[in-house]
């Protein structure tokens, strides 16, 4: 049976952004009753462990761990919130670590003496057990490979012998090129796909998913022109073979958001 899934990746949940995203996107999963969903990771910013604003007093005065943490649990929430309101099953939830979640690894591995489930930093703080029917975490310091359907899924897929993030005009192809299989992947923020109809025995996708970020980024500059903001249901999934439909950010706040304020007009 051909099987129907919601992508998306890069949704950086920051406390100086409105949430209001995940709930459309939890509007779209309901209606659409998916068989699974798939977060390819970055779904927590966790703008508070960065290490590129040390220097700059105004940007760290804005950042708090508990309100990274906070604002992504509640992100989480509300994708979730309408299947447990109306009391019907959710579709199946995958997920996958991306580099900013690592950021809570990473400054852990810096300074152990941060850690803690308490009073200190902890991975644990994301629930991905309860978000999530399977998480899969980074492998060797990098982002984890798992395949549903024919298709393979990461964060990204790394190039070279020091597992830097494949990118580029061809980004696409060069993951058909390198996989010889259907690959989908976040973090470039930017969409791009690429069909090889002919491969035997399946015809292979290579997809990348842009982003499903609320805010533009001061340091990204003129790359915030490129940023694709949106989610992927692939329909007619079969053995890495799908039917792709983009849908933006602003076509999701076009059929949820405007709804929600009408009813909160006459309500």
């Amino acid at each position: 049976m051909n099987k129907t899934a919601v992508i998306y990746t890069c949704a950086h949940a920051d406390p100086e952004v409105s949430n209001d995203r995940f709930s459309w996107l939890g509007d779209l999963i309901y209606d659409l009753k998916p068989d699974y969903v798939i977060d390819l990771g970055d779904g927590a910013d966790m703008r508070s462990l960065n290490s590129y604003d040390t220097k700059y007093p105004t940007a760290i005065a804005s950042q708090n761990y508990e309100k990274d943490i906070n604002v992504y649990n509640d992100s989480q929430e509300r994708i979730r919130h309408k299947f447990k309101k109306m009391k019907r099953k959710r579709p199946a939830f995958f997920g996958a670590e991306g580099n900013h979640e690592n950021r809570i690894k990473k400054a852990v591995s810096y300074d152990p003496r941060l850690e803690g489930t308490k009073y200190g930093i902890s991975f644990t703080h994301l629930q991905t057990k309860t978000w999530f029917d399977e998480y899969y975490e980074y492998k060797n310091s990098a982002p984890s490979v798992f395949t549903k359907d024919g298709v393979s899924y990461a964060h990204y897929i790394a190039t070279g012998n020091y597992g830097t993030a494949m990118s580029g005009e061809h980004h696409a192809y060069s993951l058909i090129k390198k996989r010889h299989s259907s690959t989908t992947v976040g973090h470039s923020h930017r969409r791009n796909i690429y069909f090889k109809d002919d491969a035997f025995p399946n015809p292979s996708i290579g997809l990348v998913a842009g982003c499903f970020k609320g805010g533009q980024e001061g340091w990204a500059g003129q790359a915030n022109l490129e940023w694709w903001k949106g989610v992927v249901i692939k329909r007619n999934i079969n053995n890495g073979a799908y039917d792709p439909e983009f849908v933006s950010l602003d076509r999701l706040k076009t059929v949820y958001g405007t709804w929600q304020i009408i009813l909160f007009r006459y309500n």
